[in-house]
């Protein structure tokens, strides 16, 4: 978790420097600094990370987790409406995501309560985002993968919620993302363009996303 935390809010601040000509030092510096939420969210979600020995999972688990923290630290955990989740703690203890109001109450998430509801679908939301955009890993070992793939579902379920229908919001298929290979072994250097290779496929990449965003959010 310690690695995991240190090597993110690293990657967050030098990503947001970088991008922006700044010098912040710490995620404090970033969170009083006067950049715009939507430039700021932007340069938080392009970042990717990838385990090329994935193992169970335990470092894409933390990051995910880890993500969330930073984004409420910085005031950018907003519903779908655009309304700032306010008034809440966030915090990792033992990697596990713990959210305390004012009153130093764990979160429980109850269905028949519009806050509690909006809390958990911002966090569902935020949650399925960065799994499914930011988080790869590659094990040889394919009970890993499995395994790996399992936790992550695991954290998604921790925050699915009830929709009007009252059926629980379908889990996306997010197994895409975790492969079972060899890591030291690549068909393509690192910086290679990749469009020479797709010409000899029958998709093209545009087609090759919508495919993807056809898998992930199947519906049956």
């Amino acid at each position: 978790m310690y690695m995991c935390r240190e090597a993110l809010r690293k990657s967050v601040v030098d990503k947001v420097n970088k991008n922006n000509n700044i010098e912040c030092k710490n995620i404090l510096d970033v969170y009083n600094s006067d950049l715009d939420d939507v430039e700021l969210l932007r340069t938080i979600d392009s970042i990717k990370i990838c385990d090329p020995a994935v193992g169970s999972g335990h470092f894409l688990v933390s990051a995910l987790n880890e993500f969330i923290v930073i984004k409420a630290e910085l005031g950018l955990l907003k519903d779908k409406s655009g309304r700032r989740i306010k008034g809440y703690t966030f915090e990792l203890l033992n990697d596990e995501l713990i959210i305390t109001d004012e009153d130093g109450d764990v979160f429980d998430y109850k269905k028949n309560s519009p806050e509690s509801q909006r809390i958990q679908e911002t966090l569902f939301n935020e949650k399925k985002n960065i799994i499914e955009n930011s988080l790869f890993g590659v094990d040889i070992n394919p009970n890993s993968v499995k395994i790996c793939r399992l936790r992550l579902w695991i954290e998604l379920l921790k925050n699915a919620y009830y929709k009007e229908d009252g059926e629980l919001e379908t889990l996306p298929n997010i197994d895409i993302n975790i492969k079972c290979g060899n890591s030291l072994v690549s068909r393509f250097d690192l910086d290679i363009n990749l469009d020479e290779a797709i010409k000899k496929s029958k998709l093209k990449i545009p087609e090759y996303k919508s495919a993807v965003s056809a898998y992930r959010n199947a519906k049956s």
